[in-house]
């Protein structure tokens, strides 16, 4: 069990808080200063310091309604479980929808795994899962950005979590080309490679192909 300090601990953190120089004071802005001083007298400003103390003196991540696709997915920018490698092709595709803003939709519905019984390619593969269709670009990055970058809502949202030991598959189209985009964790990184569909590639037993579920 870890130690729990005491109350008087808690009230010498607080007053040596009042020590801080003047030049850590100053990066604070002062218009929430006034705000928590304005609601010290409603206790709202006690309750939002006890949540940030119960949280280890960190702040919530505040999700975003969208998100900028160059903002997000550009090659081995982010750290830990967000780090990703982008290969050529797959950039070429985004260099059009750097600047493109895509709303965080909730609403797509549950992904299905389809994994593959043997060595398979791209046409085998929608038939044998039931002939899912493609998804579109856009959406394929709100999944994306589901699955790796807030992937407790990715999973409440899609009923899916990404592992680290497994290669993922999803067939994407792209203003009007079909691609195949396999998804891996490779070492420190989530890599991204693309292939044409049905450019004769063949994918290996075991892959799980990811696509939305049918009725």
């Amino acid at each position: 069990m870890e130690k729990a300090a005491s109350n008087g601990q808690f009230r010498n953190l607080v007053g040596s808080l009042n020590m801080m120089p003047e030049d850590a004071i100053s990066k604070i802005n002062g218009v929430p200063i006034q705000k928590a001083i304005d609601e010290l007298g409603s206790g709202v400003t006690q309750t939002e310091f006890i949540k940030w103390i119960n949280n280890g003196c960190r702040l919530n991540k505040i999700l975003a309604n969208a998100f900028t696709v160059g903002d997000i997915f550009h090659h081995r920018a982010e750290e830990g479980d967000r780090r990703l490698w982008l290969s050529e092709n797959t950039q070429s595709y985004l260099k059009p929808y750097l600047k493109k803003v895509i709303p965080i939709r909730t609403d797509f519905g549950k992904l299905s795994e389809y994994c593959l019984p043997n060595n398979m390619n791209d046409s085998s593969i929608q038939k044998n899962a039931g002939n899912p269709g493609l998804v579109e670009f856009e959406t394929f990055l709100c999944v994306m950005y589901l699955l790796i970058f807030v992937p407790e809502l990715g999973k409440q949202v899609l009923g899916y979590t990404l592992r680290k030991d497994k290669w993922y598959l999803f067939h994407v189209m792209i203003d009007g080309k079909k691609v195949a985009f396999a998804v891996y964790w490779l070492g420190v990184v989530w890599r991204f490679d693309t292939n044409g569909f049905g450019s004769g590639r063949v994918w290996s037993e075991g892959t799980l192909f990811l696509s939305f579920a049918t009725a």
